[in-house]
């Protein structure tokens, strides 16, 4: 009777391990935020004051995901660094689109200009 007690709990044990949710650590996450952070930054998101704010955000998140690594908060640490990434990501369209939006600007008020001086 003793070796089947042992085996069933021993079998019990197995299947409740097996059955919990394993949550890896998020290093591909990381390694995305990261990625899109230095992209953002060498497009110059740093000098476009509304990519920079979404710049620093993404700054942030990274940091409050690493402390969340830490603190042995997984999930909500990939959540971090899934929102940096998308932080980071608009940080480096906008750095890239703003200026091309004020040049389009100017160019329109330059031909404005130009055709109310010619009337």
């Amino acid at each position: 009777m003793r070796p089947k007690l042992i085996a069933a709990l021993l079998c019990l044990t197995v299947v409740g391990c097996a059955g919990q949710r394993v949550i890896p650590v998020p290093n591909e996450r990381r390694v995305e935020a990261e990625a899109s952070l230095k992209a953002a930054e060498g497009a110059g998101a740093s000098r476009v004051p509304e990519a920079a704010r979404h710049l620093e955000f993404a700054r942030q998140q990274i940091a409050d995901a690493e402390r969340l690594l830490v603190e042995g908060e997984q999930e909500a640490a990939e959540l971090r660094f899934m929102q940096a990434d998308a932080d980071a990501d608009l940080a480096h369209a906008l750095a890239r689109s703003v200026p091309i939006q004020r040049q389009a600007d100017r160019a329109v008020q330059q031909a404005e200009s130009i055709r109310r001086g010619s009337q």
